[in-house]
């Protein structure tokens, strides 16, 4: 006898298979990769993170918050550093764009291990701790051999007026905003009404103070030249030649041909020798300009990429202080000497020299202005910033080679990365590249004159200098030690309050009393609440 299909039955067998949870939380995290790629939708960054944290307050324990967070960050990356393999491949070959497949599940894992920690430290409070775990996380990131800041929540607010708030806070202000209020999405309930409209008033205010505090007009009274040389990177590589020298110092004097000016701005590595060599000095001293001009360091025996202030003499060395991994140095060399010598010999860079990092801050002085110099990679980093408007800086100045990265988003990510630089001292930021981007950024972040990539010329641009300091320049990052106070106050009241005895204001249920939730149910609990 033939026993009836149920409706039921049925249901079950059109019903397709959750897809695996790993799955789900890659391609959330690839989502967020997307939305930073599209700058007009970067501020949706919280819907994406409110899944992960979602995830990681209904996950079951440590391992299984890891798991979620490892492969939601491995999609981001995978997509956010996705040029990175590829130009690397073009500089160093095949093997080289292979090894740097590896940065990608690493910052993954730099994501995913504190994320984790914060699930097993913080239990049904999760959702409240995950704010405050993302500012210190994103910290400890500009921190160490490896300090890599790339991709923090935060950057996602950088297209918006909401950056304004970074005068304020700083980056971490930013990151604290786009994860708080992921947290609230994703803690969304019947009683949770006055959380969602709190954090819709703080998004109003701050997109209201934003517009409010930026001007629709600033004085530019002051001209910069930036220089844009347009030398392949893997031509020095081979070799420096005095042929560099004379495409900067022909740009230069076909340039002020046409007209004066209060500075010129050589990129990184520009000169083959420094300015104070005999055979360099008096060259630049007939130009009769304030220049600033990326060269070698002039310390015997040691390998320096450093910035120079030139006006009739050398006003000034400023010495990279913040190196790039694996570029301009090797992490742990005293320990893992005898792993990087067959590889480097592989990349065919068996001569490969170690770049001595800079330890003091250097304003240059060039006549009225004091010029606050970071190089490259260190335009990600705040503190540098920061500490030269401390100590007098009028104008940022940004000298950078960014023709490694290539045609990729790289150097578009790094250039806007740099734009808070700007926003968080309320100064001018120019920024000259040896094939771009090359741009003039006023006290709000905003693009006054950027110049074509990847074209050779010299180019024209007006700024000017700036006083005082902001809230953020003053106090640095407050919003770091803050959190970090906040965390050990919650976790003081959960050691003296055991969660199980009090009903979590976030959460509807302890997370040990409920299924762990799928990926794919996300987004319709995120839409329905």
């Amino acid at each position: 006898m033939t026993t009836p299909t149920t409706f039921r039955a049925w249901r079950t067998r059109l019903t397709p298979a959750p897809w695996p949870a790993a799955l789900g939380d890659a391609l959330w995290g690839a989502l967020l990769g997307v939305l930073f790629a599209l700058p007009p939708l970067a501020a949706l960054a919280p819907l994406p993170l409110a899944a992960l944290h979602r995830r990681l307050a209904h996950s079951a324990g440590g391992p299984q918050a890891f798991r979620s967070a490892f492969w939601f960050a491995l999609g981001f990356f995978t997509v956010h550093l996705a040029w990175l393999p590829r130009s690397m491949a073009d500089v160093l070959g095949p093997l080289g764009g292979v090894l740097t497949v590896l940065v990608l599940p690493a910052a993954a894992l730099c994501w995913a291990a504190p994320l984790a920690l914060t699930r097993v430290v913080f239990g049904p409070r999760t959702l409240l701790a995950l704010p405050l775990a993302w500012v210190g996380l994103e910290a400890l990131r500009t921190l160490g051999p490896l300090a890599f800041p790339w991709g923090f929540p935060g950057s996602a607010l950088i297209p918006t007026p909401l950056a304004q708030l970074a005068s304020l806070g700083g980056a971490p202000l930013l990151t604290l905003l786009v994860t708080g209020t992921a947290s609230v999405l994703a803690g969304l309930g019947g009683y949770r009404a006055p959380a969602l409209l709190g954090t819709l008033a703080v998004w109003s205010a701050g997109l209201g103070w934003g517009l409010w505090i930026t001007p629709g007009t600033v004085p530019t009274p002051r001209t910069a030249l930036l220089m844009q040389g347009g030398i392949d990177p893997r031509r020095k590589a081979q070799g420096r030649t005095q042929e560099e020298l004379q495409v900067y110092l022909g740009l230069t004097q076909g340039a002020l041909r046409q007209g004066p000016a209060d500075l010129v701005v050589w990129p990184e590595t520009a000169s083959p020798l420094p300015p104070s060599d005999p055979a360099v000095l008096p060259a630049l001293q007939r130009l009769r300009i304030p220049l600033v001009v990326g060269a070698p360091g002039d310390v015997p025996g040691q390998a320096r990429n450093s910035a120079y202030g030139v006006d009739g003499a050398v006003t000034g060395r400023q010495d990279k202080r913040v190196l790039v991994p694996f570029g301009e140095r090797l992490p742990f060399a005293s320990v893992l000497g005898g792993l990087y010598a067959p590889v480097l010999g592989g990349l065919g860079m068996s001569g490969y020299t170690t770049v001595t990092p800079g330890s003091a801050l250097n304003v240059l002085p060039l006549r009225s202005l004091r010029a606050g110099v970071s190089i490259c990679y260190e335009s990600v980093f705040a503190r540098l910033s920061r500490q030269a408007v401390r100590a007098g800086a009028t104008v940022l100045v940004v000298i950078s080679n960014d023709a490694w990265f290539g045609r990729g988003a790289g150097a578009e990510q790094h250039f806007q990365l740099g734009r808070l630089r700007a926003i968080e001292t309320r100064r001018f930021l120019l920024r000259a590249g040896n094939d771009g981007v090359s741009a003039v950024i006023d006290p709000w972040g905003r693009v006054g004159f950027r110049a074509p990539r990847g074209e050779r010329g010299a180019y024209r641009a007006a700024f000017d200098v700036r006083e005082g300091q902001t809230l953020y320049t003053r106090y640095g990052d407050w919003v770091v030690w803050g959190s970090a106070l906040a965390l050990l106050l919650l976790l003081s009241a959960l050691t003296r309050a055991p969660w199980r005895a009090r009903p979590d204001p976030i959460l509807p249920m302890p997370p040990s009393r409920r299924p762990a939730e799928r990926s794919s149910d996300l987004m319709v609990r995120l839409v329905s609440g």
